[in-house]
């Protein structure tokens, strides 16, 4: 199979170079059984490295979670985590955006008195600990597989109100999610909402997304945004996806993706899409073997 499936993207691979691979986790590098193959990352990371290459996951997950999936690799790749409120490279904190408390008092009381947002879960993602609202167990549960440290306090307000937060995850069951959507982004300036997926909400900082997370990344390893092919499939990957010199959607991306991004793959992350094209252009690219 080709690298691409489109004539722009031919045209993008020929003459560009890439430095730095940036990913989406869940729907994007995930399976939707959240695996993918560790062994081609450990490949490529290895091909990479000595060349001044680097790979990055930019999600809207928890910075902690995201060390945790990575498991032993977890010093090795840079991170665009929080939708772009934490920035980290060379394992260290580069960048971080805090969410300003009287903002988040404001969201969550009306979290809990809008008929609009009845029945929201809500997770506030800290720096330390994520916390959230008491509802069902099978939520807590399910709430495990995205945040390390997940505490279930008494109070919401008043941890939000003596610690620093990045991001607020709200989500419903069973629910269309755009009218809390454009409510978030109309009743409450300074921040804004972004669709996650799974029919979530994440509340962040109006000046962040995933694009402004990959510029911090490339002040810190000096690079331009031209140097940069990004994948996603949600719409909070498509800042980053605009951003970047080469913007990739998987095929299960939704239209809005798929028309923002240069190349539009052929398989979906069920078929660990992003990092076998990372494969092929490299292999391309440099006319060799990566095994």
């Amino acid at each position: 199979m080709g690298l691409e499936n489109s004539a722009q993207g031919k045209v993008l691979q020929k003459l560009m170079t890439y430095r730095l691979f940036a990913a989406d986790m869940d729907g994007t590098l995930l399976t939707d059984k959240k695996t993918f193959d560790m062994a081609l990352l450990r490949r490529l990371i290895a091909f990479m490295t000595p060349r001044d290459m680097f790979f990055a996951a930019a999600s809207g997950n928890q910075y902690q979670h995201l060390q945790t999936t990575f498991a032993d690799l977890h010093d090795k790749i840079d991170y665009v985590a929080e939708n772009g409120a934490v920035v980290v490279a060379r394992g260290q904190i580069i960048y971080e955006s805090l969410l300003p408390k009287a903002t988040i008092d404001q969201l969550l009381a009306a979290l809990t008195s809008d008929p609009i947002f009845a029945g929201a879960q809500i997770i506030l993602s800290g720096r330390d600990h994520a916390y959230m609202n008491r509802v069902a167990p099978e939520d807590v549960a399910m709430a495990k597989f995205y945040y390390d440290s997940l505490v279930v306090p008494p109070n919401l307000r008043a941890v939000a109100a003596n610690t620093p937060i990045y991001k607020i995850a709200l989500s419903w069951r069973g629910q269309d999610i755009n009218q809390q959507l454009d409510r978030i982004n109309h009743a409450f300036p300074g921040v804004r909402g972004t669709s996650s997926g799974r029919g979530g909400i994440d509340v962040i900082a109006k000046h962040i997304s995933k694009a402004t997370g990959l510029m911090k990344l490339e002040e810190a390893r000096q690079l331009m945004p031209v140097d940069v092919m990004a994948f996603g499939d949600n719409g909070n990957d498509l800042e980053m996806l605009r951003h970047a010199g080469c913007g990739v959607a998987v095929q299960n991306a939704i239209a809005p993706v798929k028309s923002a991004a240069n190349v539009v793959l052929e398989e979906t992350n069920n078929q660990d899409a992003v990092l076998r094209y990372i494969q092929r252009y490299l292999e391309e690219t440099y006319q060799t073997t990566i095994d």
